[in-house]
């Protein structure tokens, strides 16, 4: 029953969930700082104002996805 096909793999490191977490904070974390920065170039360059928050948006979802992802690999890739 332990091994089930259902059942998430059964890892007892700590560490392995710790780098985790870590990589999920960095990487959401320097995502949507690039979409920042890239909205406030493109407010700079068009003479707009509202550019930042649409690149705070992309960054937001790109990092979500990519969130979903690490967490994918990270449960071996089965979905449910």
């Amino acid at each position: 029953m332990a091994n089930s096909p259902k059942s998430p793999p059964q890892d007892e490191n700590p560490w392995r969930a710790a780098g985790l977490v870590t990589a999920i904070g960095v990487e959401l974390a320097a995502l949507v700082g690039l979409g920042w920065w890239l909205g406030s170039v493109y407010d700079d360059r068009n003479g707009t104002d509202n550019g930042y928050v649409i690149g705070l948006v992309v960054g937001l979802v790109a990092g979500i996805g990519s969130a979903i992802g690490l967490i994918r690999k990270y449960a071996g890739g089965r979905r449910s």
